[in-house]
């Protein structure tokens, strides 16, 4: 389950995503949960199988600015380097594996959603 202690843990900084949200815990973990569910992973992740970049890039901002208007920092800040990785346009190997990293990001979130 959700809660603003579980989050802590996890990393987030739950007063400033608090403060966002004008102090409304619920509606806060109302939003943390909309992102876990968000299709957007599942489009980010075959856009990424199909090498579009510019599909990737899209996806990943609006993932990254959500995260980060949450204060969910470690899936921001995996966000914002799978945003590095493609602005680059380098290694498939290392677009790859950033990705990974978002998604292990990404099952943590959901592991404590579903406890």
């Amino acid at each position: 389950m959700l809660t603003l202690n579980a989050l802590k843990i996890y990393g987030a900084d739950t007063a400033s995503g608090l403060h966002r949200c004008l102090g409304d815990e619920s509606f806060y973990l109302g939003l943390v949960e909309m992102l876990i569910c968000d299709e957007k992973f599942d489009l980010l992740a075959d856009a990424i199988r199909e090498r579009n970049i510019t599909a990737c890039l899209h996806i990943a901002y609006a993932l990254s600015d959500t995260a980060d208007a949450l204060a969910l920092a470690p899936l921001a800040e995996q966000l914002e380097k799978l945003i590095l990785c493609l602005q680059l346009q380098g290694d498939g190997a290392v677009l790859d594996r950033q990705h990974k990293l978002v998604n292990q990001g990404l099952k943590i979130l959901q592991a404590i959603q579903q406890e």
